[in-house]
């Protein structure tokens, strides 16, 4: 699903309001204004952009934090090794490489790909799982968080704060027990200002573009660890508040309309997606865009 975000004013006295254009994801987006701001995953992204040069038109361009953002934090940071390299570099060792465990945390790192869910694996279930990947494809490898409790998302805009809330509570390390925000999870309400010091911190002096930042805490600690820095335009927005989602999408707004450090897909999603919408490369058809109230 994608969603078109317009933001606009309305009444008499300026004021900000959004109008919202739905798409089922089930076929390509005929048209979107140059100004209106996009929300989609990044497969729909991928499949949209070979739609539009399958018919000559230019790509949808929008910001995305560097791929190797995480891996060049400081670990003080992170808590963990974190080492992103190719598929054939993957394919070519006898060991892992010391510091990240016998079974660590593997997944592409830009995108999620059918084929690499993100799991621990050894060496050999990861070879495994890469066979037919793509040489070039980057997978990110990182050393297991054990014991997390909380976990925050910080959107950044501006090397400032846009956003910030707690989305999920894990029960324990043996526990496969997850609540969400929207299941009425409760967070510590101190750790906010903590993550979100972190989440500037870790961002202090990097790309420009907009980014969602998720950060964990371990139980029964007060240090937030990163764990992952995406693009604002496919992240879920959580319980910002009122002020706090209007932040939200200018954020996504931003991603588009002053576009830095363009989002580049990596081949295994480029493989996955880049054919979804083969069978609309017929003429394009009038614009099917569904307004919601």
């Amino acid at each position: 699903m994608a969603e078109q975000i317009n933001l606009c004013s309305k009444g008499p006295r300026p004021q900000q309001g959004v109008i919202l254009h739905h798409h089922h994801g089930f076929g390509p987006i005929q048209e979107v204004g140059v100004k209106e701001a996009i929300w989609i995953t990044p497969g729909l992204l991928i499949a949209q952009n070979v739609w539009l040069a399958s018919h000559g038109r230019p790509s949808w361009v929008l910001s995305s934090p560097p791929t190797l953002w995480l891996d060049e934090l400081d670990q003080s940071l992170t808590g963990r090794r974190i080492l992103t390299v190719t598929a054939e570099t993957i394919l070519s060792w006898h060991r892992l490489p010391s510091g990240l465990g016998q079974r660590p945390w593997s997944q592409l790192a830009a995108g999620r790909v059918s084929g690499l869910p993100a799991a621990r694996r050894t060496l050999a279930d990861l070879q495994h799982d890469l066979r037919t990947a793509p040489a070039q494809s980057l997978i990110r490898i990182q050393t297991h968080l054990p014991d997390i409790h909380e976990e925050w998302r910080v959107i950044i805009d501006k090397d400032r704060i846009a956003a910030s809330s707690g989305y999920c509570l894990h029960e324990g390390e043996n526990s496969r027990t997850i609540t969400t925000v929207f299941d009425g999870a409760v967070f510590n309400p101190r750790h906010r200002r903590i993550a979100e010091d972190c989440a500037l911190q870790a961002t202090e002096g990097q790309s420009p573009a907009p980014i969602s930042v998720d950060l964990a805490f371990l139980r029964g600690s007060d240090r937030p660890l990163v764990l992952e820095g995406n693009p604002v335009w496919c992240a879920a927005p959580y319980a910002y508040g009122s002020q706090g989602m209007v932040s939200f999408l200018k954020a996504v707004a931003a991603c588009r309309t002053n576009p830095v450090d363009p989002y580049q897909p990596d081949p295994w999603m480029l493989r996955e997606f880049g054919g979804r919408f083969r069978s609309s490369w017929g003429p394009v058809q009038p614009n099917q865009t569904m307004v919601m109230p």
